[in-house]
């Protein structure tokens, strides 16, 4: 009486390891980390020298992604993103979940702390298409800490904000030229971004004068924030791939330069 259950049970038991086996065997896993001589973001100076593991499980389309940026000192930015995304025939759609030190409104960097304005998260949606000639993508920020403030007591009390949506284009194009692997970006944002206004000393040419400076997390209205280009040297200690790499980094809203070095370690 109990051998069809038995054989029923042995056959499920089987039929399930045999999935697992064969799911398991499908997630593709890949690790990868960065040690950079200064950490640039989209036009931005985050943080100096920096380690950026980053870690993905891939699995018929669909990714998860963990990645970290860690300065050198206490002091220095520290970030954790969580992305989530699929991808397919070239086109992918995602969204990441932004924590870093230094935003929380307390001061606190609480991690399991979610208010839309007063949390160290940023919740951005993205979406594009990659091809072995080029990647477009597209990026909006629509939850957390992403506001207007008319004053810097607005944005410090974090009160009578306006949403912002702040918003991120950027092309990428790779070339293989000069035995360097090269990749040209460009990036822009097509309005205003989140922001404040303060007063900072300005200089107009006669001296010195109080006046008051609108603060951007992008920049006040349509513009260029990020043109960079990278070369990459590709190096392999027996399995593993050691990529050296070398960037200028620019933002020609803001007028800033700066040229960075880098090298990563792919295990798998």
């Amino acid at each position: 009486m109990l051998r069809l259950p038995i054989r029923l049970l042995a056959t499920a038991v089987a039929a399930l390891t045999a999935f697992s086996l064969k799911a398991q065997i499908e997630v593709e896993p890949s690790l990868q980390i960065d040690m950079v001589s200064h950490y640039m973001w989209r036009g931005t100076d985050m943080a100096g020298v920096s380690i950026q593991p980053a870690g993905k499980l891939s699995w018929q389309g669909f990714s998860v992604q963990l990645g970290s940026s860690m300065g050198l000192t206490s002091d220095e930015l520290q970030k954790l993103d969580l992305t989530v995304g699929y991808s397919a025939y070239g086109f992918n759609i995602g969204i990441t979940d932004y924590w870093s030190t230094g935003i929380d409104y307390a001061g606190l960097n609480r991690y399991f702390y979610y208010d839309p304005r007063r949390s160290a998260h940023q919740y951005e949606g993205n979406i594009g298409y990659s091809c072995p000639y080029f990647s477009l993508q597209a990026y909006t920020m629509f939850w957390g800490n992403d506001y207007k403030y008319e004053t810097e007591k607005d944005y410090k009390q974090r009160a009578n904000g306006k949403r912002a949506y702040s918003t991120y284009l950027e092309l990428r194009v790779p070339v293989y030229l000069m035995g360097l692997d090269w990749d040209f970006s460009a990036g822009v944002t097509p309005f205003e971004s989140a922001g404040y206004t303060t007063k900072e000393m300005v200089d107009f040419g006669q001296g010195e004068e109080r006046a008051n400076v609108r603060k951007h997390f992008y920049a006040d209205g349509p513009a260029c924030i990020m043109l960079s280009a990278r070369a990459t040297k590709n190096f392999t200690l027996g399995d593993i791939k050691v990529p050296a790499f070398a960037e200028i980094h620019t933002n020609p809203y803001t007028q800033k330069a700066q040229f960075l070095v880098g090298v990563s370690v792919i295990p798998f």
